[in-house]
């Protein structure tokens, strides 16, 4: 029978609870495996000993454990070992009876004991397995204990300094090494006009006049830890302030500075004098403001028929900018913008001239340029710095902008050629996210070719000039196909073989964009139905490309449903690849949609992860269960510590969420390498294959076999 385990304790050298724990474990060996009795016997000499089982057995393991404890500690952690006492004598166990022992060792710290188990029949290996999972889960809930005791330790001390730091009345301010705000307490808020969850995100800087922002974005590079000094700040209506400054560096245990603690003394009260503002900066972000812009370009336009005069206006409009404050917030939208104002500015010549205009919408003047083509030079530097990843917060994303570009000869007016730009933005807009456009005669131009376009592209579908190619999705370890992505091209009578740059942002723009996701997938569902029978392919799922306009479309998962059931297609071999972009604007519809398909057995992809303002819920809500990284960060890893990171913590991602994980555009083995040393598993690129038709898709998969 079953007795009652004995008091527990807490262990000299454990922690709390591991007493209770360790008595538990010992009972419940006894119950599993009906022994006549079982023991913890620590290493620790004067901790307790947790014991279990009849009386009179628990008497003879104890003589056991007084004569051979020795022995007892010896052996391979969490494996079950047979020990043989003698038969006769104070150790010795009654005839027939076996006893075993598993030693109690952590993987990260020191042995805590032994159990042992007096067993009235014969040991068998079964009675050694349970043994052992009981061991190891109590080590598991020790650990856990452990983990949480140090949690609450720290959770008390954390409260202990916040509360101190609200208590005072110098402003405190903990910044990260990017200068965003992770920390303030109420009176740095209340100095500045802010409540303090406003705080939490933003750029420190931003509480400093745009005059001086220069070189304090981050962590400054100075020989000492600490310094002071008084300049002014900026309260949040504009008004200006004297302040006294102390900051401290925070650093890693090797150095490397994390952050900055400043405390804050308002000086208001002391008389000092305050600088007037400048009424044609932008507050926000130090740029000039509208009103400057607009005097700066009427100027420009007095000297354009001069030699040298002529110039060119570009309209930056961010895309998508309202999602960064409906997700993140305003503070964080507000450091983003202080972010990309300083990389518009990166763009342009010292002679040329960025401001902020209103809004997410910012411009620039750039002085002697005449043609079109001249301007693009600054166009593609803008696309490029902006899409490099932008740290708000704990937060990592990338920008991008729709940008009109107008020739000084467009109007004669200043507010004339900035509509013009604006309007050229609006039409580029029209293409999808990251593009340009020109100003009347170039956009009347583009908007008849884009015409032209649709209407071969609508007859294209109709008349079957439409064909896919297949790019295969691979293993890194061992070079298994895991995939095949379907790619559309168009063959063209005229033009030959056009690929998708040539036609896809004019289906976009124009809503063309559901019929030909529409072929698309019915193309791929009918050849995977051909595929039924094929050896290899059979096994093979097909991913196809959804635009925004098709994930909302009403009639979306009617139509893949439906497409799936006339092919007698299993839906789990399709998977549903939308870009991280697209499923924004709209997001409860798309989260609707997607969440259908999916409990219909069509897998969701999430591509291009890392171009867009994906957060954790973001991916949890739409209901993805896999993810490809953006070839962007594919292109310079091994080159780029900024790229290697931020796949690492993608490749981290998306085994915390359990989601599989592809790698897109890969293209040397190097990259191969290094993907494989970060984790990742599957990878597509032309290192592999180049999207290629059915009877070259054969011939490679012949050659891989």
């Amino acid at each position: 029978m079953r007795t009652s385990p004995s008091t527990p304790q807490s262990s000299p050298g454990v922690y709390p609870g591991a007493g209770e724990i360790l008595s538990r474990l010992a009972a419940d060996a006894v119950e599993r495996l009906q022994l006549g009795a079982c023991a913890v016997v620590p290493d620790a000499a004067e901790a307790p000993l947790h014991t279990a089982g009849t009386p009179d057995m628990q008497q003879v393991l104890l003589g056991v454990i007084l004569h051979h404890r020795a022995a007892v500690r010896v052996g391979v952690a969490g494996v079950a070992r047979v020990l043989s006492p003698p038969a006769q004598g104070p150790a010795s166990i009654p005839p027939g009876a076996s006893l075993a022992v598993v030693r109690l060792a952590p993987p990260d710290g020191e042995p805590l004991g032994s159990l042992l188990a007096l067993h009235r029949g014969p040991w068998m290996p079964a009675h050694g397995s349970v043994l052992e999972s009981l061991a190891y889960g109590a080590l598991a809930e020790l650990r856990l204990s452990r983990a949480t005791e140090a949690l609450r330790d720290v959770e008390q001390r954390l409260e202990l300094l916040e509360r101190a730091l609200q208590a005072v009345d110098l402003g405190v301010t903990i910044t990260d090494e990017h200068g965003s705000i992770v920390f303030t307490n109420p009176a740095e808020a209340r100095m500045h006009g802010y409540e303090v969850e406003e705080l939490y995100g933003r750029a420190a800087r931003t509480l400093a006049p745009p005059e001086l922002w220069k070189g304090e974005g981050g962590v400054p590079q100075r020989p000492v830890r600490r310094w002071m000094r008084e300049r002014i700040n900026v309260r949040r209506d504009g008004t200006r302030f004297p302040v006294r400054l102390w900051s401290d560096v925070v650093s890693s245990d090797d150095d490397r500075p994390l952050g900055l603690v400043t405390w804050t003394e308002d000086l208001s009260e002391r008389g000092s004098v305050l600088p007037p503002a400048d009424p044609e900066r932008d507050l926000l972000t130090g740029l000039p403001n509208r009103s400057a812009f607009l005097r700066a370009l009427g100027r420009a336009c007095e000297r354009k028929e001069q030699p040298g005069g002529a110039f060119a206006v570009l309209f930056v409009d961010l895309d998508r900018f309202k999602a960064v404050n409906d997700r993140l917030g305003h503070a964080a939208g507000d450091a983003f913008l202080g972010v990309v104002g300083e990389r518009l500015a990166a763009s342009v010549r010292p002679t040329d001239l960025v401001a902020r205009i209103g809004g997410d919408e910012f411009a620039a003047l750039l002085h002697g340029v005449e043609r079109e083509q001249d301007a693009m030079g600054v166009v593609q530097r803008i696309h490029r710095l902006l899409g490099e990843p932008v740290a708000v917060g704990d937060t990592e994303m990338t920008a991008s902008a729709s940008i009109g570009v107008a020739l000084s000869a467009c109007d004669p007016t200043p507010e004339g050629i900035l509509a013009v730009a604006d309007r050229a933005m609006y039409r580029a807009k029209t293409l999808g996210t990251g593009h340009h456009g020109f100003s009347e005669p170039g956009v009347l131009a583009h908007e008849e070719a884009m015409l032209e376009v649709e209407k071969d592209l609508r007859r294209a579908i109709l008349q079957g000039e439409l064909t896919l190619r297949f790019q295969p999705i691979v293993c890194l370890d061992d070079g298994r196909l895991q995939g095949l992505e379907a790619l559309v091209r168009w063959n063209h009578p005229e033009r030959g073989l056009l690929g998708p740059q040539a036609f896809l942002p004019v289906a976009e723009a124009t809503g063309a964009i559901v019929e030909l996701d529409r072929w698309v997938l019915g193309a791929a569902v009918r050849q995977l139905r051909a595929w039924e029978d094929h050896p290899v392919l059979r096994h093979v799922p097909l991913s196809v490309n959804f635009s925004a306009r098709h994930v909302v479309h009403p009639r979306v998962v009617e139509d893949v449903q439906r497409t799936l059931r006339d092919c007698g297609v299993h839906p789990g071999r399709l998977i549903m690849e939308v870009t991280e972009t697209s499923s924004v604007e709209d997001f409860q519809t798309a989260a609707g949609v997607l969440a259908a398909l999916r409990e219909h057995g069509v897998g969701i992809c999430l591509d291009d992860f890392g171009t867009g303002y994906s957060s954790l819920g973001y991916l949890r809500q739409m209901g993805f269960d896999r993810l490809k990284i953006d070839r962007s960060f594919i292109q310079r890893i091994g080159e780029s510590q900024a790229d290697e990171a931020i796949v690492r913590s993608i490749v981290a991602l998306a085994e915390a969420l359990d989601l599989t994980l592809t790698a897109e555009g890969v293209e040397t083995a190097a990259q191969c390498e290094v993907l494989q040393r970060l984790g990742c598993r599957d990878a597509q690129g032309f290192f592999f294959a180049r999207p290629m038709d059915l009877p070259e898709l054969a011939a490679w998969l012949q050659a891989s076999a």
